[in-house]
């Protein structure tokens, strides 16, 4: 790369980030400034004038804009109101920052965890851990290779080796870790092994026994089993706790750190960030730990770096807005290398048009029995594939601009009354947006969705052939586990593509530390989490035990080891 063009690009870049960052902490929207300013997206310049421009049709996401702490304009010594002294900076309070900020705190370091929002964000129920304490005492013994290989699998091989091996290495290492300081915390957290069932039979995807859960904490309130994600919750709220009870731990939310500080060496030597509206400096001599989450609340940043099926007709479950990508552009502006584009992210199915559909509906028998068909009444995916990959059908029919639905009928409801009442009830609000359609024949189902007349009735006909023969010959999917359209009511089910979160994320190394483009650690800077990448690539591999919340706890707790004792 021609250096000076490159200085001369990053420099268009922090002008336009600049002006619109400050007015992002007013309330107003980063993107909308900067690209009032640079029609060009200023993302689409953070490499400087050695870029390649690749044509795809622009996309709109409709997902969150949350408020960007990013600043990479010249702040001035005078504008600092006040200075601080720590050997670690963790920027983010999730739960790759919470580990790491406990970690270095436990290795003797004073630590600062920097948290934008009023709170950490933390939506998951289990994680990917190998030989971690309760999973050896349950004599649980995971096939390394086969995880190794799966990983880099389901990344197409895009990925370096080290990030994923130094995960199934060391994630036990690290649970352990987490383990002890849940017995410091005042909930009682339990971790146990995640019992071992095939998510997804049949379909060559290998059963991995590499996850633990939370499930059997004493004390959880009633309802998150059945919305797993808000386990996640009460384990940020122990963590914090305990985290907020260190002697060596100073915690600071509503503070977002705005940019990292480097010497003449490019060493990174500490990070500036807004303390009740005003600039604070914190010097660190030990590290900055990025782990400041993905960027999925921040529209620009997605159409930047993502495809734009992945997100233009999507939904999104995401209950913190704090994901703005502050930690990959203070990286990228200081010369760290990222994930090539386009980046990954972690997409579900059984979304509504707003977000996951509700509770009651999710837990239908009918969602491990049901055909998916678009507007025309027509299959178009294996059905009993990973999420990941039925999203990408969706997002594949919506391009076409075509709807996608579950097609089931009243006997693969559950059979327990109390759930099967409690679906029938909400069927009057999804009608009533839309979102679902019934009759009492399949011929009265294509009628109400207004699909081409003897589609649906045929794509009916045809599956239950399918199932009685026990061969697909369309998509192939394992018919054992399907159920033949035989019932008195049949209802067709709107289903989008859901956005959790992105994945991918600034490169590292075996040890956390943030490298630049040629491969070299930048000294004094680590990333965890979703702010890190090397680890994904297309998507996030649903199928494999929870490898996202096992990377974050597992490098948040390797990056501040290193940062404190170097190892």
């Amino acid at each position: 790369m021609n250096n000076s063009k490159a200085n001369l690009s990053r420099r268009k870049f922090i002008k336009g980030a600049g002006a619109s960052s400050v007015a992002a902490v007013m309330g107003t929207s980063f993107s909308a400034n900067a690209m009032e300013n640079n029609p060009k997206s200023v993302y689409e310049e953070i490499y400087g004038d050695d870029v390649n421009s690749i044509y795809t049709k622009k996309g709109t996401s409709p997902g969150p804009k949350g408020p960007i702490g990013f600043e990479d304009r010249k702040i001035s010594n005078s504008e600092i109101a006040k200075s601080y002294d720590f050997d670690v900076a963790v920027v983010g309070g999730g739960i790759a920052g919470l580990i790491a900020a406990l970690k270095a705190a436990e290795d003797g370091a004073k630590v600062v965890l920097l948290e934008k929002m009023t709170k950490g964000r933390g939506i998951f129920e289990c994680f990917g851990s190998v030989d971690s304490r309760t999973q050896r005492e349950a004599n649980i013994k995971t096939n390394k290779a086969e995880l190794l290989d799966e990983i880099h699998r389901s990344a197409d091989y895009r990925i370096g080796p080290d990030v994923v091996r130094t995960y199934v290495e060391k994630s036990g290492e690290a649970t352990d870790f987490m383990e002890k300081m849940f017995n410091k915390g005042e909930r009682g957290v339990v971790i146990s092994p995640m019992p071992l069932k095939p998510k997804y039979p049949n379909t060559g995807a290998p059963v991995i026994d590499a996850e633990c859960m939370f499930y059997n904490t004493p004390g959880l309130p009633k309802n998150v089993k059945f919305r797993s994600g808000f386990v996640g919750v009460q384990i940020i709220k122990d963590l914090a706790n305990t985290a907020m009870k260190h002697p060596n731990i100073e915690t600071k939310y509503s503070t977002p750190a705005v940019q990292l500080v480097t010497n003449g060496s490019g060493q990174v030597t500490g990070v500036i960030a807004k303390e009740n509206n005003e600039y604070i400096k914190v010097n660190t001599n030990k590290g900055v730990i990025l782990a400041s989450g993905g960027y999925d609340a921040n529209p620009e940043m997605m159409k930047a770096f993502l495809r734009p099926e992945d997100y233009s007709s999507a939904s999104w479950w995401n209950p913190s807005w704090g994901t703005t990508g502050d930690g990959h552009m203070m990286g990228l502006k200081v010369g760290a290398a990222m994930d090539p584009v386009p980046h990954s992210v972690m997409n579900f199915t059984f979304g509504s048009p707003e977000s996951f559909h509700i509770p009651a509906v999710r837990t239908l028998r009918a969602m491990g029995l049901y055909a998916i068909v678009n507007d025309e009444g027509k299959r178009f995916v294996r059905e009993d594939v990973a999420f990941q990959s039925i999203s990408n059908a969706t997002n594949r029919q919506a391009t076409q601009g075509k709807k996608s639905w579950l097609l089931f009928d009243d006997t693969m409801i559950s059979k327990n009354k109390d759930i099967f009442d409690k679906a029938i009830a909400s069927f009057e609000t999804l009608k009533a947006k839309g979102w679902l359609f019934e009759g009492n024949s399949p011929r009265e189902l294509e009628a109400a969705l207004d699909v081409p007349n003897g589609n649906l009735v045929n794509t009916i006909e045809k599956f239950n052939s399918f199932k009685l023969k026990g061969v697909d010959a369309d998509f192939n999917r394992d018919m054992e586990f399907a159920k033949e359209f035989n019932g008195k009511k049949y209802y067709a089910l709107l289903c989008n593509s859901v956005i959790l979160a992105t994945v991918s994320g600034l490169i590292i190394d075996e040890n956390g530390r943030v490298l630049n483009e040629k491969g070299e650690a930048i000294k004094g800077l680590y990333a965890a989490g979703n702010a890190s990448g090397d680890f994904f690539s297309g998507n996030y591999p649903r199928h494999i035990p929870g490898t996202s919340i096992g990377r974050a706890i597992t490098f948040g707790y390797l990056s501040a080891k290193h940062a404190v004792k170097g190892a």
